[in-house]
């Protein structure tokens, strides 16, 4: 499964930072992370290091994980002179670390590409073993809410242009209703020509999934949000889920 990860990534690396800009979570990750003051995070999934710069905004530390060593060095190569800001090349499921953190950070889904059971479950008692007394799981989970979900299993499709309008992305999710597991292919235009493509499995996130390994893993839900703006989550409407869990 890393070679798998590792592959997609080097294959969007050069769209990564244009597709992710504007997202809208750019105030969520900067005020979550100024809580307590001087706050310790962990940031599982790290990528390029776009809300690795929010974090550290407010962040007394930021431990920035990631597994792809190309996106790891980009990170390096923008945040590097940041001296709050550490990097590690690291697979969530088996990192080990002595120091704890009141945050621990899963910005835009790293889980999505765990499709096991048991892969998830590792990843989320990881996220618990390094949470400080008090600390904080926030989880940007990927997760339709049951329109998306139910055209998902006929291919759901979703465009999005840049915001300096050079670039379209097209995601095509296939989902099974049942297994919430997806086939979901990126394709990259440019000027109406496919400049780049890359597929990957991942698996959606359901409220009773989470609620069940964050039991196993000693942690409780202790909020969901339904979008950035701290909105209660409601399961029929709601564009996203944005679990916060907490040591039990």
């Amino acid at each position: 499964m890393p070679a798998e990860v590792q592959d997609y990534y080097h294959r969007i690396l050069p769209f990564y930072d244009a597709e992710l800009s504007g997202r809208g979570d750019e105030d969520f990750w900067v005020r979550v992370a100024g809580e307590p003051a001087g706050c310790r995070v962990l940031e599982l999934g790290a990528g390029t290091g776009r809300a690795t710069e929010l974090l550290a905004r407010k962040a007394g530390l930021v431990v920035a994980s990631e597994l792809s060593p190309e996106m790891l060095a980009e990170a390096h190569r923008k945040l590097g002179e940041l001296p709050n800001v550490q990097f590690l090349a690291a697979d969530m499921r088996k990192l080990t670390l002595q120091e704890r953190f009141d945050l621990v950070a899963a910005v835009n889904d790293p889980f999505v590409h765990l499709t096991d059971d048991d892969d998830r479950d590792r990843a989320v008692r990881v996220a618990a073993e390094h949470l400080a007394p008090g600390g904080r799981f926030i989880l940007d989970a990927a997760w339709f809410p049951p329109r998306d979900r139910e055209a998902a299993e006929d291919g759901l499709v979703r465009e999005k242009e840049t915001e300096d309008g050079s670039l379209v992305v097209r995601q095509t999710w296939n989902c099974d209703a049942g297994t919430r597991l997806c086939t979901t292919r990126f394709e990259y235009l440019q000027d109406g020509e496919l400049v780049g493509e890359a597929s990957f499995p991942g698996r959606l996130w359901s409220v009773d999934e989470l609620e069940t390994r964050a039991q196993s893993a000693s942690l409780r839900v202790s909020c969901l949000w339904g979008d950035y703006d701290l909105r209660p989550w409601k399961r029929g409407t709601s564009p996203r889920l944005i679990a916060e869990l907490r040591p039990l």
